[in-house]
């Protein structure tokens, strides 16, 4: 599979990169939100691995912008976030395109369950 990790924190994306790629996948990094979304609005990727709070350019942002272009379906995006979620905005998020969130800190099983879900 071809994914996109989104993430402000470098170690996270790196381990993630390596985790994923062990695993056979096509993994780029992405450490900003403008950046992650211009990849996305220019490649296919069949999940992106979303932080929902970046600064300057947060998760929601890239939503927003891709919900503009109609193109949130077609991301598969997983969320994750260290900040916690009501029911209300994950179901709103969910509601929006979002295939998932999850809670950091993930581990490696639990992301691969959730992209073989």
């Amino acid at each position: 599979m071809k994914i996109l990790v989104v993430d402000d924190n470098k170690s996270i994306c790196n381990m993630l990169q390596k985790f994923l790629e062990i695993k056979g996948h096509d993994c780029t990094v992405s450490l900003d939100g403008r950046n992650a979304l211009d990849l996305m609005l220019h490649q296919k990727f069949d999940f992106v691995i979303l932080d929902l709070t970046m600064p300057e350019f947060s998760g929601y942002d890239v939503i927003e912008e891709l919900e503009k272009n109609g193109k949130v379906e077609e991301q598969n995006i997983i969320l994750l976030t260290a900040a916690s979620l009501t029911t209300d905005i994950i179901n709103s998020l969910l509601k929006r395109g979002v295939k998932s969130c999850l809670k950091k800190p993930i581990t490696p099983d639990v992301l691969l369950k959730t992209l073989m879900s």
